[in-house]
């Protein structure tokens, strides 16, 4: 059983940051990449023994339109993974994350699939992004807030061409239903990841907490679970802001119920801070 941290945003916000434009915690790997290993720092302390990356957001054709240069971005993925590993030290292994192409586009897409786009748009998205992350050295890929399993197979094809042997995991967006926010059935999705060798986990993230239990209780996995929801609060994707009351996350019974249904490693997304890291218990396992 191992401990994830939670959301890179909430902790920085936490810090005083504002953390709202178009490359969410990405903006701040050329402003204040300190404020960014800080917050990695204050998880890490929480009892984190995996932390991810500061990289969701970034992608060279998002940046580009924002002004920055190839170099610039290629810079800023690298950090991205410096940036952990230092805060990380021996104490937790360090996650690159690999967000969505909705993420991209910064209109809540990951949240929804279904983008219209063809698989080679989402190759040409995906390719020199994963290439930069493969070669910082991660100890594992987090392929996180997946909607669509179309995009997850075209991002799976392209780590096996590139031959590394980086363990990673997928985890899906996903709402009731046994559904993936692009309205797949969960069931097909846990199946894509467990076919692909350097598999470690498969599971969900950055969904609300009360739809975990029944989305894990629809399937079956030959790997273990990862489970990081967020705080059960709705995104407001026109104010770019998370809305309503947290609604808790870290329940005990719903973190006994996760590690019963095959989760091995826990942590949070959106709204989970370092204090609620702190305080999860992962002493049924």
């Amino acid at each position: 059983m191992r401990k994830l941290d939670g959301g890179l945003s909430t902790a920085l916000e936490s810090r005083g940051n504002i953390v709202g434009g178009a490359l969410w915690t990405g903006e701040l790997l050329r402003s204040a990449p300190h404020e960014i290993e800080a917050a990695h720092q204050d998880f890490v302390d929480a009892g984190a023994q995996i932390i991810t990356t500061s990289a969701y957001q970034l992608s060279f054709s998002g940046c580009r339109k924002l002004g920055w240069n190839e170099a610039e971005i290629t810079d800023a993925l690298e950090l991205s993974t410096q940036l952990a590993r230092k805060a990380a030290g021996t104490r937790a292994d360090v996650a690159a994350s690999v967000g969505p192409y909705g993420a991209a586009l910064a209109d809540g897409s990951e949240y929804r699939g279904n983008y219209g786009v063809t698989s080679s748009v989402l190759r040409d998205f995906h390719k020199r992004r994963l290439e930069v992350l493969i070669r910082s050295k991660p100890d594992l890929l987090a392929i996180e807030t997946m909607p669509d399993i179309a995009e997850v197979e075209v991002i799976l094809d392209l780590i096996s061409q590139y031959g590394t042997e980086i363990p990673l995991w997928v985890s899906y967006s996903c709402k009731e239903g046994a559904l993936t926010n692009a309205n797949q059935s969960f069931h097909d999705a846990v199946a894509l990841v467990g076919a692909h060798p350097n598999a470690i986990a498969v599971g969900i993230n950055c969904t609300a907490p009360e739809f975990i239990t029944p989305l894990l209780s629809s399937t079956s996995s030959t790997l273990p679970f990862v489970i990081y929801p967020n705080a059960g609060r709705q995104w407001d994707a026109i104010a770019k802001t998370w809305v309503g009351a947290p609604r808790g996350t870290f329940d005990a019974t719903r973190i006994g119920e996760w590690i019963d249904l095959g989760a091995e490693i826990i942590g949070g997304c959106c709204g989970v801070s370092p204090q609620d890291i702190a305080r999860m218990d992962l002493s049924r396992s």
